[in-house]
């Protein structure tokens, strides 16, 4: 229905414009047929005037020529003449060109009577050049009265009375052609003005009763659409276009009608899979912390086992170079004295190994939880070895050191090289941390159905605000870092930590500039373990004593 009213519009619209095309081209074409016609009176105006003019000084000049007879005469006669004919062509041309208006009725009189003009013209001329010729001729006979009487008679009759009317009659003639030209152009412009309003004026009432007509149906469609258009860009998919009528604005809603219906359901689509989507991702969001997590916890233990390796290391190297000097300074030594050293040496380089191939093993499995080799371990005799082993670094301070054990053996189970390990780092701090000219006591005891091994130095002590920081990793209190940089925290954590695999603990009391004192305890074993461990034991005790240990720097 909407497209043929405004089909029928523009129809119509189109009539009216074409209408006025056709009535501007009619127009234009009048307009240019007599601007045409008025130049072309103009035109022969021009032309009869210099015909007359030039007739005239034609006449003049054979008149002079007839009455002087002298040279100059006779030169402008000729010249006149030849004037004269060309004017009289250039008429006659103009006289015998087709009309504007091709076949055209109404201006087939006057062409008729242009001809006509221009035959009297003609003829005239070819007359007076008659005449004037007769008056020559006279004039050569000597007859020279009669040639003035014959001449003074054609200007008086031919001239003046036959030429002369004719040109102004010629004139008029052009003249009113050229009026009434423009007379009737005048007119063709008011015709065309008022034919131009009146067709304007019609469109113009067909347009504003179109374009209300027009309006009036298509305005409640159009907000109908813009408001359902609103509701659905705003996000109201459940929104519908509601339209009574029967034209292309009721396909046109019942399509955006299912257009949100689709995007509704797409919408529904899209929000259980962002719904998914953000499940999965939040899943392995907390996969990949949880991995980044893992790889953190093992760069830092990969570093930190690094950093412990390093530091167990240099206590046997230490002290395996201090044996190496002594011996090599003393002079005349016994065999079993060098044997004894290297039999230390030997035992250093082991426990080396055991740290390299620690390390290897760590490596490889990514892990950093040390293995042990447990076995049934007499810790007098441990403890006793060890302490012989640190007293090298004691006498480059020059400090004393003595050491107490029992009697008879004093049976745990554990492993012998981590065992020593924590005996090495206690005594290394104790040696580093002392003052020069120190001592440093050990002592074993049994205590119940524990053995309890203590290490008390003479040093810079600890702070008490730090007592219960000495165990974590790469913590070093104040006073520690004033006194040597070269530490990194690292050996009382790992002695922990070891100490803690065997069911043991390590406590601490110190005095800030007083020094310090470390009490380990570790669980006995059983009866008949102790037996057993008695019946397997294949070595010579040394019988170490507080009297025969007890040895100064």
């Amino acid at each position: 229905m909407f497209r043929f009213r405004l089909a029928v519009v523009v129809v119509v619209s189109y009539i009216f414009v074409l209408f006025l095309a056709l009535v501007l081209y009619w127009g234009s074409n009048q307009v240019a047929r007599y601007f045409q016609l008025s130049q072309s009176a103009y035109e022969a105006f021009d032309h009869y005037e210099r015909l007359s003019l030039e007739a005239y000084r034609h006449f003049k000049q054979r008149m002079d020529k007839l009455i002087t007879a002298s040279p100059a005469a006779e030169a402008g006669e000729e010249v006149s003449k030849r004037r004269l004919f060309e004017a009289m062509q250039e008429l006659r041309n103009i006289a015998i060109k087709p009309s504007i208006s091709g076949s055209n009725t109404s201006e087939e009189p006057q062409k008729a009577a242009e001809l006509e003009r221009v035959a009297h013209f003609t003829a005239f001329l070819d007359a007076s050049e008659y005449r004037f010729d007769e008056v020559e001729r006279l004039r050569q006979q000597g007859k020279r009265d009669m040639a003035v009487q014959a001449l003074s008679k054609f200007s008086e009759q031919e001239i003046d009375g036959k030429f002369q009317p004719l040109i102004d009659a010629a004139i008029n003639a052009e003249r009113q052609k050229a009026l009434s030209t423009q007379e009737d152009l005048e007119k063709l412009v008011v015709q065309s003005r008022w034919i131009a309003m009146l067709a304007a004026f019609a469109a113009i009432i067909f347009s504003l009763i179109s374009g209300v007509l027009l309006l009036r149906s298509v305005r409640k469609p159009i907000e109908t659409l813009m408001k359902g258009t609103d509701e659905i860009a705003s996000g109201n998919l459940v929104y519908r276009i509601s339209l009574d009528t029967r034209d292309e604005f009721t396909y046109l809603a019942s399509h955006f009608n299912k257009m949100a219906q689709q995007l509704e359901i797409q919408q529904e689509k899209l929000r259980e899979g962002r719904a998914v989507l953000e499940k999965r991702v939040a899943e392995r969001t907390y996969e990949l912390q949880q991995l980044n997590e893992e790889l953190k916890r093992m760069d830092t233990a990969r570093r930190e086992f690094l950093a412990d390796i390093s530091h167990e290391l240099r206590t046997p190297i230490t002290v395996i170079r201090g044996e190496a000097e002594v011996t090599l300074r003393g002079q005349d030594r016994e065999t079993d004295e060098y044997k004894d050293t290297l039999q230390r040496i030997v035992e250093l380089a082991m426990q080396l190994g055991k740290y390299v191939n620690d390390l290897l093993f760590l490596a490889r499995a990514e892990t950093a939880n040390l293995q042990f080799e447990w076995a049934c371990l007499d810790l007098t005799e441990l403890v006793a070895s060890a302490v012989e082993d640190f007293q090298v670094m004691a006498q480059e301070s020059a400090i004393s050191l003595s050491l107490e054990v029992p009697d008879q053996p004093v049976w745990v189970h554990g492993d012998n090289q981590r065992l020593r390990q924590v005996l090495f780092i206690l005594g290394d701090n104790a040696c580093r941390y002392s003052n020069p000219e120190g001592h440093i006591a050990v002592a074993l005891w049994l205590e119940g159905s524990q053995a309890c091994f203590s290490l008390t130095d003479s040093g810079i002590g600890i702070p008490a605000q730090d007592l219960e920081r000495i165990f974590d990793r790469h913590f070093r209190s104040q006073n520690a870092r004033r006194s040597r940089d070269d530490g990194t925290g690292l050996g009382l954590p790992m002695a922990k930590s070891i100490l803690k695999a065997h069911g043991g603990t390590i406590k601490v009391s110190s005095t800030e500039n007083s020094g310090s004192t470390f009490t380990v305890t570790l669980p006995l074993i059983s009866e008949a373990q102790d037996k057993r461990a008695l019946g397997d034991r294949r070595r010579s005790s040394r019988g170490l004593t507080s009297a025969n240990i007890g040895r100064t720097g």
